[in-house]
């Protein structure tokens, strides 16, 4: 998989030379930080990997697989099982490159995940084991999405971790000053909002960019689909699908209130529906330099939907200012995503220079977008 996704001797450069090796920040997440302080040592493979991830179980319903199997009582081994025989179903979506990336950085597993060798694979993963911070070695920081009321004990105990580990804020309801004093002296420094009605949003706004935090904005997910998968499999179950578009007037006279009232914090804008691409990077330029058009997010963050992140960018924004990747993941080894959008931003370039559009020293450029930046716009502000 040395050189996988990477289709011109030019991609090939650019990653080897220059993206390959870069430390990760990883600024938007569900990981648990407990499992960190713990330094969980997981039981086995499922634990680890397919319990915590909705994509997988998702495309393990669209394969047919009882729910049992996949959120339900059967055994970790049987979860395994049931994976194992969706995996060679995801041909063409993102989840089969991510399965084999996982195995292959992780477990030196290089055999594409089947029920042939199912059982193989099972005992490999048993036999290698992982802690929890064994699996963030090249990861210089993480911030960690928690709820207002979330128990932020695991973050005081991380502190002089080598990796960072900070908390974020999640869906704040209410202003409550003390208990955003508790996030920052944790580090903490963004906030996140997955809401389509940016009105309500006013006096947190203005509170985030008092602080100095970045302000995240989730829009465009339509959460309430089927309320059998909800009952059954929680808020977070991997059934959500892409919504409406954004309300740009809305959207707008939110941005502009706050900038009159001199309370506009920097924000990264994630939309969900592709259709939003252009309203937002254009955006970006009605407030310099506290805008960023967040990367592809949900559904989009396949190679597909990350070129045309890239595309939309680069055509109507800057791309050099872009701060790159994040997984949005609730699971560890979801880390080698960032090797994914390095391979596809490479070879997006690779193809661009050797067409003759783009230069060929694009060394400096790879390293803003895959690690500088994100450096820049989330740590450099303490």
């Amino acid at each position: 998989m040395n050189d996988f996704l990477l289709r011109t001797k030019t991609a090939r450069r650019l990653y080897h030379e220059h993206a390959e090796s870069l430390p990760i920040i990883d600024y938007h997440n569900h990981l648990d930080a407990r499992d960190l302080v713990e330094d969980r040592l997981f039981e086995n493979i499922t634990q680890l990997w397919i319990a915590p991830d909705p994509y997988k179980h998702r495309a393990m319903r669209l394969a047919g697989v009882p729910e049992r199997f996949i959120t339900g009582n059967a055994t970790d081994r049987e979860k395994f099982d049931a994976w194992a025989a969706t995996v060679p179903q995801t041909i063409g979506n993102p989840l089969y490159h991510w399965t084999a990336l996982e195995l292959k950085r992780y477990f030196d597993i290089t055999e594409p995940l089947s029920p042939d060798n199912a059982d193989r694979v099972w005992d490999a993963c048993r036999e290698r084991g992982y802690t929890a911070r064994q699996l963030i070695a090249n990861v210089e920081c993480l911030c960690i999405s928690e709820r207002l009321t979330g128990d932020l004990d695991a973050y005081t105990r991380l502190k002089g971790f080598p990796t960072r580990i900070l908390p974020s804020v999640r869906d704040a309801e209410t202003l409550d000053t003390a208990r955003l004093d508790e996030f920052q002296q944790l580090g903490c420094r963004l906030a996140d909002h997955g809401t389509d009605d940016f009105s309500s949003l006013r006096s947190l706004a203005c509170e985030y960019a008092r602080r100095g935090w970045i302000m995240q904005l989730h829009f465009g997910a339509q959460r309430e689909t089927s309320t059998r998968l909800r009952k059954l499999a929680g808020p977070a179950g991997g059934y959500a699908t892409i919504g409406n578009r954004c309300d740009i007037p809305g959207l707008c006279r939110f941005l502009d209130d706050l900038e009159q009232d001199g309370c506009l914090p920097r924000m990264i804008l994630y939309p969900l529906n592709p259709s939003d691409y252009a309203a937002i990077a254009t955006l970006t330029g009605s407030f310099p330099g506290k805008l960023q058009f967040g990367p592809a997010w949900w559904y989009n963050d396949h190679a597909l939907g990350i070129r045309h992140h890239l595309d939309t960018l680069a055509n109507y924004g800057l791309l050099a200012t872009f701060i790159g990747m994040t997984t949005d993941s609730r699971c560890l080894l979801s880390m080698v995503r960032h090797e994914y959008f390095r391979r596809v931003l490479c070879d997006w370039l690779g193809e661009k220079v050797e067409a003759g559009e783009l230069p060929p020293n694009l060394g400096g450029l790879v390293r803003a977008l895959c690690y500088e930046n994100a450096r820049q716009w989330i740590l450099s502000h303490d």
